[in-house]
């Protein structure tokens, strides 16, 4: 049977956390949910309820999200969590093919232990750096009691997406079998971000979105910022909101950059911020496969971003971006420099950024590659 004539798949798809939230993992099972669903497919949600202010049952993008219920009493709360998962899957089991969990967490973990009875083919995200960084496949917490058995499940499922090549290496090092790992990146909406855009012919504007956290490295891009020999009217924009939020905006003033540093918060829509932009940011110290460097290159930003993981997944450097390495001021000013200075770069940097996301990360083409590992067992 040819792709474009088998059935509709029944996909299940569970998000270990917050859903729908700004997250990246949960951004994309957003997009993916509702596309797939556009497709014909039939999708279902299923995460926990994380507070009250949550429904237990709602519909989101035309696909219906179920939340579990658990007592937020750590430890006893994963236990009730776990069960009540098995009671729900037991239950509905027979209404899907397929189940997709995005992140390698305790729930991936706990499902691989209901394979013996469950018999519906998992397929598990892992995005890299929440997972090998004090998670469930961190190499230095492997051998603790809660991950030797939280892997021992998931090494019983069927299928791994990894969405960036360390992330498929470092499955491969933790003794996951090769033929189960499959590179299956991040999707980005090209349609929603990659209308043509014309660069502003006023203010110069170098953006950032994300979380202002530690591992973001936003103060080494205000320091980076203050060096730069730039037009007055130019802005370094830091969208969204964290825990360092407070700590950036003192830091900008003592480096006397207030005055050219914007702090919009977090937005629903950071479409239009990119459509006023020049230039995109993205500093982190590590990465799994970031969304908003993926949005931007799709609205013809060039982006200056840290030669990490899933960075150099997706920037060819000097064609699609620049690289530099991490926590270097020097290097990234320099880059953001030659950037400004130069208009006719940023214009030929931002069209390849844009193709290649085309090529590459469209929608269509992630739900395809997915769609084939849904099938590979006869789903």
């Amino acid at each position: 049977m040819h792709a474009m004539d088998a059935p509709p798949v029944r996909v299940l798809f569970i998000v270990d956390g917050r859903y729908p939230a700004t997250g990246g993992a949960e951004m994309q099972a957003r997009l993916l949910a509702r596309e797939l669903s556009r497709a014909g497919h039939s999708v279902r949600i299923l995460a926990p309820r994380v507070d009250d202010s949550q429904s237990l049952c709602e519909r989101i993008d035309g696909v219906d999200v179920t939340r579990l219920s658990y007592p937020r009493i750590k430890g006893l709360g994963a236990v009730v969590l776990n069960l009540r998962l098995a009671l729900w899957l037991w239950r509905n089991k027979g209404d899907i093919d397929v189940i997709h969990v995005h992140m390698m967490h305790n729930l991936a973990g706990a499902i691989g232990w209901l394979k013996p009875w469950l018999r519906v083919p998992v397929t598990v995200k892992v995005s890299g750096a929440a997972e090998f960084q004090g998670g469930v496949l961190d190499p230095e917490l492997r051998g603790r009691v809660k991950h030797r058995i939280l892997n021992a499940g998931a090494r019983r499922l069927e299928a791994f997406q990894c969405i960036s090549r360390h992330t498929l290496h470092m499955l491969r090092e933790a003794g996951y079998p090769s033929d189960r790992l499959f590179l299956v990146p991040n999707a980005v909406d090209c349609d929603r971000f990659g209308a043509v855009r014309q660069e502003p012919q006023s203010a110069l504007r170098v953006v950032f979105v994300g979380r202002h956290a530690p591992v973001k490295a936003l103060d080494v891009l205000l320091r980076a910022w203050a060096e730069l020999a730039r037009p007055v009217d130019a802005r370094l924009v830091l969208v969204g909101d964290g825990p360092e939020t407070a700590a950036l905006r003192r830091l900008a003033a003592e480096l006397g950059i207030s005055d050219s540093v914007e702090f919009p918060g977090m937005l629903s829509d950071v479409a239009p911020e990119l459509r006023k932009a020049s230039i995109y940011v993205q500093p982190s110290l590590q990465e799994g496969l970031p969304n908003a460097v993926l949005e931007a290159m799709a609205a013809h930003l060039p982006v200056v971003a840290t030669r990490v993981s899933g960075n150099e997944d997706v920037i060819d450097h000097g064609r699609s971006g620049l690289l530099v390495p991490p926590g270097d001021v020097q290097a990234l000013a320099a880059a953001l420099q030659c950037l400004l200075d130069d208009p006719a770069l940023r214009e030929r940097l931002g069209q390849a950024a844009a193709e290649d996301v085309r090529h590459g990360f469209a929608t269509d083409q992630v739900v395809a590659s997915l769609l084939k590992i849904y099938r590979r067992r006869g789903t």
